[in-house]
């Protein structure tokens, strides 16, 4: 067979094939679209996997930045002066409308932990604003509190790990503490007390503690009465007072006063006192 002969044989396989080429495509057209789509994804899928990475990363360095000026918002509230009111509570209120911004963006947030985690931060912002401010009334006290709760609650029902989900209970129980809900927190803290996963935390043990000082804080003291007593003045005795004499005058009273005679004092004499001196010594004569 000449070469010639071979090519034509070649070129008569080859049409032949392209001839049953729809026939094929037809038959096996979802094996075809299979293969394809698992080619597209190796070749795409490293590309989204780092384009996700990328954002959660950015997501997180966010929510990190957002949580580090609520601290900061806290510590300006601190620094200002007792006395200027003015710029505490533009401080406060300052702090307020970043944590509920944080609330806000919280629920936008796609890692489970990660929004648990802003929802969190949120509430104890709410919490401590509450704590800072010179005086608040039991409307506002119980608005914000239900506002914190709500935000604990959120958390509680996101977060994926036993941590995030033992703060979120921890701040339950701190909220109905602060409502003066004594038996629900103590029945919140012995849930976490009780509960398995939570035992590697360290959520357990301060558990514990706020339920000793709930049984401390819902105590009640009675204090006794001090009588008073009067003084009555001492009653008099036989005996006469002792009288101190100041160091000055006892030495002056104790100092003998000599007095010196005159001439003229000697020469004045009454005469009984002069016969007296005369007649004594005759008496011894005799």
């Amino acid at each position: 067979m000449d070469s010639e002969h071979r090519h034509e044989l070649k070129t008569n396989e080859l049409a032949e094939s392209l001839a049953h080429l729809p026939e094929l495509i037809k038959k096996n057209v979802n094996m075809i679209i299979g293969v394809i789509l698992i080619i597209v994804g190796l070749i795409t899928w490293p590309m989204f996997n780092k384009m996700n990475k990328k954002k959660e990363m950015a997501e997180q360095s966010e929510i990190t930045q957002t949580i580090q000026m609520l601290e900061k918002d806290v510590h300006k509230v601190l620094q200002v002066p007792a006395e200027d009111a003015q710029a505490k509570t533009e401080a406060l209120n300052t702090l307020l409308i970043n944590a509920d911004a944080l609330l806000d963006r919280a629920s936008g947030i796609e890692k489970p932990d990660l929004a648990a985690l802003a929802y969190i931060k949120a509430a104890q912002a709410i919490r401590t604003e509450l704590h800072l401010r010179p005086e608040v009334d039991a409307d506002r006290l119980e608005t914000q509190i239900q506002k914190a709760k709500d935000a604990y609650q959120k958390a509680f029902e996101t977060a994926d790990t036993a941590t995030c989900k033992a703060m979120a209970q921890f701040g339950l129980g701190l909220c109905s503490e602060e409502l003066g809900q004594t038996a629900q927190a103590t029945e919140i803290y012995q849930q976490i007390i009780d509960e398995e996963s939570y035992k590697p935390t360290v959520f357990p043990t301060l558990a514990q503690k706020r339920i000793d000082g709930v049984e401390d804080n819902v105590e009640t003291f009675n204090f006794a009465k001090v009588p008073l007593i009067v003084e009555e003045p001492a009653l008099e005795t036989a005996e006469p007072p002792i009288v101190v004499i100041p160091q000055e005058a006892a030495e002056v009273a104790i100092e003998p006063t000599v007095k010196e005679t005159t001439a003229t004092e000697a020469a004045t004499v009454e005469p009984e006192q002069a016969v007296e001196e005369t007649t004594e010594p005759q008496a011894e004569k005799q």
